[in-house]
């Protein structure tokens, strides 16, 4: 306790910045810090292109916004295979944002090629469109892999099928056995301490760990 009764309060280090890839302190300069992105996306990396178009559409690291050019890496890195750079091209293209306009269509085709190489989040949505559209057995199925993979949202919209008499119990008890294995597997010392960061500096949201 100080002289004025009052606690002091413990400042929270500043989180030091890493190179996406090699995990190297990155430099304090937001545009030097690009130099090792800006190595791989010249090698063509997908990942590098993904993270770079994603610092354009949201004017980080010293960027100025360019929404055209965002487009154009995410582009380049979903032909590459990046299932990230097509989820977030069928976010875009579904809610007619970063310079978009809304194609429904067009989004289900990036988020089933993201679901194709693994990406849960595009399953999930691919399910949701389906239960949107009233074919609620594509939905489940697509709810099933996803949450299969970890996704905590899958779980409670099988859970909402179930609850209604849609899904029988076997099915979901099988599926939460590999949500939970999926989770299990996710865990690290490092996310936890991130997620205890956010919640000390209330900026957790239940997203973060989808």
């Amino acid at each position: 306790m100080d002289d004025n009764g009052k606690r002091a309060q413990k400042k929270q280090p500043q989180a030091t910045r890493t190179c996406e890839f090699c995990r190297e302190p990155l430099p304090e300069s937001d545009r030097e810090s690009l130099t090792p992105l800006r190595k791989r996306v010249e090698l063509k990396d997908p990942e590098a292109l993904f993270n770079i178009a994603m610092h354009y559409g949201l004017g980080a690291r010293g960027l100025s916004v360019d929404q055209a050019k965002c487009i154009e890496l995410l582009r380049e890195s979903a032909d590459l295979g990046c299932p990230d750079a097509q989820y977030q091209l069928g976010i875009y293209h579904y809610n007619g944002t970063m310079g978009l306009e809304q194609n429904e269509e067009e989004a289900l085709k990036y988020y089933k090629e993201a679901a194709e190489g693994g990406h849960v989040k595009s399953w999930h949505n691919l399910g949701f469109a389906e239960s949107s559209n009233g074919d609620r057995v594509a939905a489940m199925r697509h709810f099933r892999l996803s949450a299969s993979g970890g996704y905590r949202i899958s779980t409670e919209a099988l859970i909402s099928f179930f609850e209604v008499g849609m899904l029988r119990h076997g099915d979901l008890a099988e599926t939460l056995q590999a949500f939970y294995r999926s989770r299990a597997e996710m865990k690290s010392e490092d996310r936890d301490k991130y997620i205890a960061y956010l919640k000390e500096t209330g900026e957790y949201e239940a997203k973060c760990e989808w």
